[in-house]
């Protein structure tokens, strides 16, 4: 466990219970978190861990002999892991089979956020990509009506005082959803709620380029540290960029992407097969 910095939220006067429950109400932040803070003030403990995407090409990084281009989002592209992992926005961290949290445990982890909090320490945050609820956005929050309402919410992590947030794949200077910045080279985009809602009941984009979570994992440098320093038996936490596809699926059971991304890892590490039970 670490140190979580908690957010203020609009729009719903929230109960918190340790667990989900039917009769819960989720708000949605106001704004992308940390996006806005000063990323070119960050300096990193390890070389490692980068700001957003704009201060550093992935093209430049070790990524183990694959060549696929930086806009090719239907690959599966290998950014080292353990210590010589990359770990920026728009990469997705996959746990080792010796991982017991118990939100990382055989978890994909998408880093959506890097930045300073207001003790000028770095801090990561990401959703679990894999680990679906029984409800649907719509059950847990009101606010979201329409066809998206339907949309299964996922846990994304401990933190986030049980708050939601929307990922899609609509937004930038030409989408239909208001969301301008890009999560890295990810093709994922935070926010718009309101314009993804009426995006997806005009016919404009699918349901399906929308995933919703509750809560997030946060980190910070030296807790990262420590997890990519951890190995057993050469098996170690790895870091990769993934199609978009694989972040917005919303048809994963719990730990069912972890066991899809550990068989593409082995492509590139010498790594046993996983059971997925």
């Amino acid at each position: 466990s670490g140190t979580y910095i908690r957010e203020s939220f609009l729009t719903a006067t929230l109960v918190v219970f340790s667990t989900l429950s039917s009769h819960h109400t989720l708000a949605f932040s106001p704004h992308p978190s940390p996006t806005q803070q000063r990323f070119s003030d960050v300096r990193s403990r390890s070389n490692n861990i980068k700001p957003p995407c704009h201060f550093g090409s992935p093209t430049l990084m070790k990524m183990a002999s694959d060549s696929s281009s930086n806009e090719d989002l239907g690959s599966v592209r290998y950014l080292g892991s353990g210590e010589d992992a990359i770990i920026r926005p728009g990469v997705v961290l996959v746990s080792p089979t010796h991982e017991y949290d118990h939100f990382l445990r055989r978890s994909a982890v998408f880093v959506y956020a890097i930045g300073l909090n207001e003790n000028e320490n770095t801090i990561i945050r990401g959703v679990v990509l894999d680990h679906p609820t029984a409800f649907s956005i719509g059950e847990m929050s009101p606010n979201v009506m329409g066809s998206l309402s339907e949309n299964v919410l996922f846990r994304g992590g401990y933190d986030g005082s049980d708050t939601a947030m929307l990922l899609h794949s609509a937004g930038g200077s030409n989408g239909p959803v208001k969301s301008d910045t890009m999560i890295g080279s990810s093709g994922i985009f935070e926010g718009g709620i309101v314009s993804a809602m009426e995006s997806v009941d005009a016919g404009a984009i699918e349901s399906g380029q929308c995933k919703f979570f509750f809560n997030h994992m946060q980190f910070t440098e030296m807790e990262l540290d420590d997890m990519f320093a951890g190995t057993e038996e050469g098996d170690e936490w790895v870091s990769l960029e993934i199609p978009t596809k694989y972040v917005l699926d919303s048809d994963y059971g719990r730990g069912e992407l972890w066991y899809k991304l550990r068989n593409n890892i082995r492509k590139f590490r010498k790594v046993e097969p996983d059971g997925s039970g």
